[in-house]
């Protein structure tokens, strides 16, 4: 296992090493004073002379002696010294582990909440607490700026519900206008065919508002969260999409168990049926559409496979983001906004879940939605 080099523990060498070279050099000091104090004082001339004789042996011996003394008095004191800096230093070490844990866990409270971090979860705030030093000021300014997306994104949602909401009023128009020509007996073709066209561009916008619509309330606060029997909601709306799936020669196949969520009927009946029409609609003739709906641990799962033609795996994640299309069968123009699977990631963000797509190996897509099973999602 590599140890990793976290700030902590640079930090904690950094301490020690500086405790441990500040150690050293008080050693050699105390040994440099400590071996001049003991060194041998040097006898008197005179007396010298007058102690030639007799004393000559003696004085030899009481100069070794104390060369010995001394040697053993500084050998001892470099040993002593040594075990007192190892113990100290790693002593040193352990505390300079802990200050720096302490230190750091302001930091580590602020990483820990950026991990957990996301569009959704803007409201929260990391409130640290502790003197005004840097740290705090750190997540002074990072719960500032999350203040300021929070507005901008709930901004964003407010314009494109009512922006939406706006456009359904003379679009509805423009379509009642067009049919009422189109009924007229008196409406030459070519007349009827403006008509015609006008009739069909209105609805099309129409469903592009709703899609904007459902995908701003999706990304909003649930309106409701009740228990729903998720293979019940799911059977139901694979169902009222078998005349179109017998239309596109694609067989349907489903595979239900027991799950049950808390959550917005209606946002997860949209989740759903954005699975499955995406399953029908980038499919081949005679193609195939695998739901599951099961339970994994404490997960409801909602599992939609399909063939199709083949995906490149690295553009797999880029088909969650708005306007993004998929391959379709055979057709002159793209069917649909790009908006189906944006949808399905925002509505699963909403219930606390989470989303993933692969890309098979002989062609298609399959989805997996995971949702708490049972549990009310976090408002």
């Amino acid at each position: 296992m590599r140890l990793r080099p976290t700030i902590r523990l640079r930090l904690t060498l950094l301490y020690g090493g500086l405790f441990l070279g500040a150690s050293v050099v008080l050693v050699a000091v105390i040994y440099v004073l400590l071996s001049r104090a003991l060194a041998p004082i040097a006898p008197d001339p005179d007396s010298v002379n007058q102690q030639v004789g007799d004393q000559n042996g003696v004085d030899a011996q009481i100069s070794a002696a104390r060369s010995e003394e001394r040697a053993a008095a500084l050998n001892e004191v470099v040993t002593q010294s040594s075990i007192a800096l190892l113990a100290t230093g790693g002593l040193a070490i352990l505390l300079g582990w802990v200050v720096a844990g302490h230190v750091l866990s302001p930091i580590r409270h602020i990483t820990a909440y950026a991990r957990r971090a996301s569009e959704t979860t803007l409201g929260e705030r990391i409130s640290l607490r502790g003197p005004p030093d840097e740290l705090k000021e750190l997540a002074d300014t990072i719960d500032e700026m999350l203040g300021r997306l929070e507005a901008a994104f709930a901004s964003q949602r407010r314009f494109s519900s009512q922006a939406s909401h706006e456009l359904r009023t003379p679009l509805a128009i423009i379509r009642a206008e067009a049919e009422v020509a189109l009924a007229a007996p008196q409406t030459s073709p070519q007349e009827r065919r403006r008509s015609e066209t006008i009739v069909a561009a209105a609805a099309r916008s129409e469903r592009l508002i709703a899609g904007l619509l459902a995908l701003a309330r999706s990304e909003s606060t649930l309106l409701d969260a009740v228990r729903i029997d998720l293979a019940a909601l799911v059977g139901d709306a694979v169902n009222t999409r078998v005349p179109m799936a017998d239309a596109a020669a694609i067989h349907l196949d489903l595979d239900m168990a027991t799950a049950h969520v808390v959550g917005d009927r209606a946002l997860l009946e949209q989740l759903v049926g954005n699975l499955v029409d995406n399953a029908i609609k980038h499919n081949q003739s005679g193609g195939w559409v695998h739901v599951t709906v099961g339970t994994e641990g404490s997960k409801a799962v909602i599992h939609v496979a399909n063939s199709g033609v083949k995906l490149d795996p690295a553009s797999v994640e880029a088909l969650f983001e708005p306007f993004q299309r998929g391959p379709t069968r055979r057709r002159a123009r793209p069917s649909g906004f790009g908006l189906g699977l944006a949808i399905v990631r925002a509505v699963t963000t909403a219930h606390g879940g989470e989303v993933m797509a692969s890309a098979a190996a002989a062609g298609g897509l399959a989805v997996t939605v995971r949702l708490p099973a049972g549990a009310r999602p976090a408002q």
